[in-house]
């Protein structure tokens, strides 16, 4: 009946038992109608309403009290209302948060007590802000951490409890004396051929 009865018997169905019925309604109605369900009794009638609306509509539902629908709303809602959602209890919501955010409010979750926050964080942060995150508890963020901080950083990290972050970091440091091996036999090459020229 919600997929085709006339329109103007849908607003009825919209307090139907069912959320099924209430959701088919809303998508035939016109916009203001699916506004209401913002605060429909069933999460997944909210995360659907939440994954057609945008913007402003949006921000009612960052305080939903289902994490599945805030993260959805993190998913969507404008980067720059995303700095409201920082502090959100769920840690898979904070990491789309984190995933999305302006880089400028980025440094606001690098304390997070969820390591898969503070991942999401060091794979956006530059070299020098990555810096303090060498000795993170969690060998993902400093796999992170020894893939792109200096070379001068990353030597302090050579002694690192996990074999991946230690490879990791003999990585960096043999590709660095191959890379200098190199301009030495480019300038020594170099040299050679002024030396030709002149005799």
């Amino acid at each position: 009946a919600a997929k085709f009865a006339d329109i103007f018997f849908l607003p009825a169905l919209l307090n139907d038992v069912d959320e099924t019925v209430r959701w088919h309604a809303a998508l035939r109605l016109p916009r203001r109608f699916l506004l209401r369900l913002r605060d429909d009794p069933h999460r997944e009638v909210r995360a659907r309403v939440a994954s057609h609306i945008e913007g402003e509509e949006l921000v009612p539902m960052m305080s939903d009290p289902d994490y599945y629908v805030r993260q959805m709303v993190a998913q969507r809602i404008g980067t720059p209302l995303l700095k409201h959602m920082i502090d959100d209890p769920d840690p898979e919501v904070r990491r789309v948060v984190a995933q999305r955010i302006a880089a400028e409010w980025l440094p606001e979750l690098i304390d997070d007590p969820d390591a898969a926050v503070v991942l999401a964080v060091a794979e956006r942060l530059t070299p020098i802000q990555l810096l303090p995150l060498r000795f993170h508890p969690d060998f993902r963020v400093r796999y992170e951490a020894a893939g792109r901080v200096s070379l001068s950083a990353v030597t302090a990290m050579q002694n690192d409890e996990d074999p991946l972050v230690r490879e990791r970091v003999l990585e960096r440091l043999a590709e660095s004396r191959v890379a200098k091996a190199g301009e030495h036999l480019v300038i020594e090459m170099s040299s050679a051929a002024r030396e030709g020229r002149r005799s």
